[in-house]
């Protein structure tokens, strides 16, 4: 007997709702209103995943995909429809989640300039001196030649580490992250923390010519515990900002898509002007220096010890008297901010995971007037306005679409004291 189903809805993650002999079945790189013959894949009590066997009816949005590794990777979820479907889907994903804290107004959304080539970072899994990603659900690896979300500089390199790695077979290399900034193209090998390579020896090198190339020991790039250093190119990672080069850190956060950071930035500043602020979570400062910009005084609060040292770079460059760095959980010192000083707003900026209860309990405690949640992950940010919602109402809500092809937004939340 056939598993035919129809996908009625979309799920948080971007795949087709339908069901099947009573019971929920997601079914990845699906439409509403399509008609599909799907093989099960997992299953448990409450629903299963699947994968499409046959598509028997299709929605008129879809399209072929540009990605040659679409139906396996796990990485794209809407390249198979246009980005106008793509808008009203993630719309719809973001305003259902909303509606469980009561939020039924309008969702605004900004779109991203470009819908593929607008990544500036990614990180590729390495197996056998070949790069690639792991296929959706599974550490299968398959290697690529492209990624079609990545800018071109980036594919157009990947060849050539390629043959680096070829030429000498780096032992305990986790993953290759390529980041570009501006016109810079950085290139950082994560190596296993116990790894010992003599960087004074490496072969092929100069096919890497045009390129910072770094060597990174640990297990999470971005971990304290990680040690970075430089092994290739003498000039610095900086990006043109304020007038100056600003030092970039290749081990720190930064937003992928350059075009939607850059409103999604304006618009943070716009609602900061003239406020005692907090930037909770704040990586290399970029932000807290733009808020600093029209704020009264900007705290940045930063957790990544060599983030929190580009901060401190950039405020010393800048001459930015009203910023200040600080090294720490945010858990951890955002109670010594509020006791020492008036705030009146606090941009929240977290993980995926979303914020330590213990933070959005303080910012209550304390009544902080006005708060601005910036959120990659709708699903944490659900969860932590409920803990804030008894005491303030939420007055906007906008999606900057700063993943094209993907499921993942950015979704901003203001909130004020009630």
């Amino acid at each position: 007997m056939k598993n035919e189903v129809k996908i009625f809805d979309i799920s948080y993650d971007g795949a087709g709702v339908g069901k099947l002999d009573g019971k929920i079945v997601f079914v990845p790189k699906t439409l509403p209103g399509e008609i599909v013959e799907i093989k099960l894949e997992k299953e448990n009590s409450k629903f299963s995943v699947a994968r499409v066997e046959t598509l028997i009816q299709k929605s008129p949005d879809r399209q072929k995909a540009l990605c040659p590794y679409f139906e396996i990777c796990g990485g794209c979820d809407f390249q198979h429809c246009a980005y106008e479907k793509e808008r009203e889907l993630k719309t719809q994903m973001v305003s259902k989640e909303l509606q469980k804290v009561g939020w039924t107004g309008k969702v605004e959304f900004e779109e991203s300039d470009n819908r593929f080539f607008y990544r500036n970072k990614v990180k590729l899994e390495v197996f056998e001196n070949r790069l690639g990603y792991f296929k959706r659900g599974t550490n299968e690896f398959f290697e690529i030649k492209t990624c079609p979300i990545a800018t071109k500089e980036i594919n157009d390199t990947i060849k050539k580490v390629e043959s680096f790695l070829k030429g000498n077979q780096l032992k305990d290399l986790e993953n290759v992250y390529f980041k570009q900034v501006d016109d810079n193209l950085a290139i950082c090998f994560l190596f296993d923390k116990n790894a010992k390579i003599d960087t004074k020896n490496l072969k092929n090198i100069e096919i890497l010519h045009d390129f910072l190339i770094f060597f990174a020991f640990g297990e999470v790039l971005e971990s304290n515990s990680t040690k970075t250093i430089q092994v290739f190119g003498n000039e610095k990672l900086t990006k043109k900002m304020f007038g100056q080069n600003v030092e970039i850190d290749i081990a720190a956060f930064n937003q992928v898509n350059d075009f939607v950071a850059e409103r999604l930035y304006n618009y943070v500043c716009q609602n900061t002007d003239g406020k005692n602020v907090i930037n909770a979570y704040s990586g290399q400062g970029l932000l807290t220096a733009l808020i600093a910009k029209t704020a009264k005084t900007a705290f940045g609060i930063e957790y990544q010890k060599s983030a929190h040292l580009s901060a401190e770079k950039l405020k010393n460059l800048l001459k930015q008297n009203n910023m200040h760095n600080i090294c720490g959980k945010v858990e951890n010192e955002i109670e010594g901010v509020l006791e020492k000083a008036k705030i009146d707003f606090v941009v929240l900026d977290p993980a995926r995971a979303g914020c330590q209860k213990s933070v959005l309990e303080e910012i209550k405690r304390r009544k902080i007037p006005k708060i601005l949640y910036i959120s990659c992950n709708f699903s944490s940010l659900v969860r932590d306005l409920q803990i804030l919602q008894q005491n303030y109402t939420i007055k906007n809500i906008k999606i900057f679409d700063m993943f094209p092809c993907t499921a993942n937004v950015e979704t901003v939340a203001i909130l004020e004291r009630v």
